[in-house]
């Protein structure tokens, strides 16, 4: 999609980019803060994700219940906001016409917010509703389950965290606001028809930011996930079985994180995939998804999705057997070929709007402060061989930092059995 992007940084420290889409009629705002829960005392986990939802309840402008999203909402603009592990997040779609009000509503939530008590015993409960829902997500549960073992500094289990809600105090809330909410800790991303407005929407981040403390850059963990050794059991009177399996490892440069792309395309990347494509054929799963991904510091790879417990252990030994085979020199040249024009046209086909261009650019800029120029990536993904895949393989499937996960009506003999099926992905 024709567009440009430009990297700002404000007089206060705050970075961001300004992703011009000529011709869309919409504009897509972000505004992120280092605010997530790695950065709060474990003892009010949830802290960050209940200050979010406080922030789209009341302002010194719009102090009712609820009234400063009630007009956000209006003319059919979207707001919304998101927490995690890193990150508090607000966003912003609207019409182009309507870029002026939204702006001034951004700046209302992010510098004038109003916290009350009566607010935050209302938001606990929204919290504990949202999270309830979670436990009964098995995916949720089952990825959550092994990243409270892997990642122990980051993330908590579903009960712990709702036990916790009503420790969270007004004070609590203040407090991390505070230290939190500070112009350095910020990143801005604004996609759309941006044009000659550019100066005018840099006048108004200015503006805004201004009126926060210059404050200093909260930094991400970057350790990589710790070694669990036994398999961890959710059990559920469900009748399909729940599974996660990942690796971790070190960092990887830009030429491995390529490969990688193209290895989860080989082993999963649709009907065509060598894992998935047998898995289907053979009727042992509906789908088989591949948890791959990169970041400063670390890496992991892996495998998640839901099997009948009778399928479980033939679909692990597919899964491991075409790993291994791809890592010891069993790629072909045509199956590597398949994978990157897969690659190329899925993301082709998947970035047309100034939305998907926003998000395009976020992953590298956050993790990285990295700008991918769109094109380029498709020209590295060309170059790209059978034994630059092999190599990454090898090195993820070379650590012995893993951890596996199940839910689902199983026992700690039968996860054991399962496990050493997956094992030699990380012997």
């Amino acid at each position: 999609m024709k567009h440009t992007v430009n990297e700002h940084v404000l007089s206060k420290g705050t970075r961001g980019l300004f992703i011009d889409v000529p011709g869309s009629d919409v504009f897509n705002i972000l505004v992120r803060f280092n605010s997530g829960y790695q950065f709060v005392d474990q003892t009010m986990y949830e802290l960050p994700h209940v200050m979010e939802h406080l922030m789209a309840t009341r302002t010194k402008k719009y102090p009712g219940p609820n009234e400063f999203t009630i007009e956000a909402q209006k003319n059919g603009a979207m707001a919304n906001a998101n927490s995690s592990s890193d990150y508090n997040g607000y966003v912003y779609e609207c019409a182009d016409f309507e870029l002026d009000r939204i702006l001034d509503l951004l700046e209302e939530q992010l510098v004038r917010p109003l916290f009350t008590q009566a607010d935050l015993d209302i938001e606990r409960k929204n919290v504990r509703e949202e999270l309830n829902k979670y436990t009964t997500d098995y995916h949720r549960i089952c990825s959550n389950a092994l990243s409270a073992k892997t990642f122990p500094a980051e993330v908590l289990d579903y009960d712990t965290r709702l036990s916790q809600l009503d420790d969270i105090t007004l004070a609590a809330i203040f407090d991390y606001y505070s230290t939190a909410f500070t112009a350095s800790n910020a990143r801005f991303y604004i996609a759309g028809p941006i044009g000659r407005k550019s100066a005018i929407i840099m006048t108004r981040l200015e503006r805004l930011f201004a009126q926060l403390s210059a404050g200093t850059p909260l930094l991400l963990n970057t350790d990589v996930g710790l070694n669990v050794a036994d398999p961890i059991l959710q059990v559920r009177d469900i009748s399909q079985l729940y599974y996660r399996a990942s690796i971790y490892s070190g960092e990887l440069n830009l030429d491995e994180r390529h490969a990688l792309t193209l290895m989860r395309l080989v082993l999963v990347g649709g009907m065509g995939s060598r894992v998935y494509g047998e898995a289907r054929s053979r009727g042992l799963a509906y789908g088989v998804g591949m948890t791959s991904g990169a970041s400063t510091g670390n890496s992991q790879t892996g495998y998640s999705g839901y099997v009948t417990p009778a399928n479980a252990a033939a679909l692990f030994e597919v899964m491991v057997r075409h790993t291994l085979d791809v890592r010891d020199g069993g790629l072909t040249v045509l199956q590597l070929e398949n994978a990157r024009v897969l690659g190329t046209g899925t993301t082709k086909r998947s970035y047309q709007t100034a939305s998907d261009m926003l998000g395009w650019y976020l992953g590298p800029y956050e993790n990285d402060r990295r700008i991918d120029d769109f094109d380029a990536y498709l020209e590295a993904l060309e170059d790209v061989s059978v034994q630059d895949v092999s190599t990454v393989v090898g090195k993820l499937t070379g650590n012995k930092s893993h951890g596996v996960s199940f839910v689902g009506e199983i026992t700690p003999e039968k996860a054991q059995e399962l496990a050493a099926i997956l094992a030699p992905l990380w012997k």
